[in-house]
């Protein structure tokens, strides 16, 4: 962590679901920063929970769970009850959510987060025949399933929730994006949202935003999109990791300006 805990009115644009923004708005304030809310989506059961339902109890005996997010164990948990199978989780958060169920053996990545991270563990560098259930959100990304199934798994994927597009007046994106300074993402497609919810005339007060998102796959995606500072990637996909990130961003803005 840094040694100078303060972010000094850092203005920041956290644009995570409203249920999983607060903890994090809350450690921005706390060390000195503003935090300018603007939850893009909503996340809410599938159309169907009961296909949802009777294909988690499909997988039932498969391998390995493979959990994409902390509202695909929650989600999962109010679909069917454990005992489940196996579970694996792509970050920290996720693993987290996972024990609090009452799971006691998850594994995790060794390191860093996300598909790639839990894609490098040991233990699935050897999957031919095994049986996965990828348990995400609709739209899920497609590395998971495509790197397993190049391995030889049997891979599904089961949709457990969605996300629903959370509307906002143009003047509302002008005046948080006046007063940003760097902005929160959490996905590709909470990106690509962002980027079409602003009009053309307001695009400029976009692109030249600092990013921070949790993974080199949304990196690549802001730049595709012309954002002209290459985003900030923190250690861990966890609140502390990207207050750290702000710390670390707001010290050497200030180092600039000596």
């Amino acid at each position: 962590m840094s040694t100078n805990p303060t972010l000094n009115g850092l203005a920041v644009l956290v644009t995570r679901p409203a249920a999983q923004a607060e903890g994090l708005c809350q450690l921005i304030e706390s060390a000195g920063g503003v935090a300018l809310r603007l939850p893009l989506q909503a996340i809410a059961p599938v159309a169907e929970p009961a296909i949802a339902a009777a294909q988690l109890e499909a997988c039932h005996d498969w391998n390995w769970w493979l959990f994409s997010s902390t509202n695909a164990v929650q989600e999962a948990a109010q679909l069917l009850p454990l005992p489940w199978p196996r579970v694996a989780a792509v970050g920290a958060v996720t693993a987290a959510a996972l024990r609090a169920l009452g799971i006691t053996e998850v594994l995790a990545p060794n390191s860093g987060d996300g598909a790639r991270a839990l894609l490098a563990h040991p233990v699935f560098s050897e999957v031919r025949g095994q049986r996965f259930a990828l348990i995400a959100g609709e739209n899920p990304l497609p590395e998971l399933a495509e790197t397993l199934a190049a391995r030889g798994a049997i891979v599904a994927s089961i949709a457990v929730y969605r996300r629903l597009l959370v509307p906002y007046p143009i003047a509302e994106v002008a005046r948080m994006l006046t007063q940003a300074q760097i902005a929160i993402v959490p996905s590709g497609e909470a990106l690509m949202q962002l980027f079409t919810l602003v009009p053309a005339h307001l695009r400029s007060l976009l692109l030249r935003l600092q990013l921070a998102v949790p993974s080199p796959r949304v990196v690549e995606k802001a730049l595709q999109l012309g954002f002209g500072r290459t985003p900030l990637l923190p250690q861990r996909v966890t609140d502390a990791a990207y207050l750290e990130v702000l710390q670390l961003y707001c010290n050497a803005g200030e180092q600039d300006r000596l």
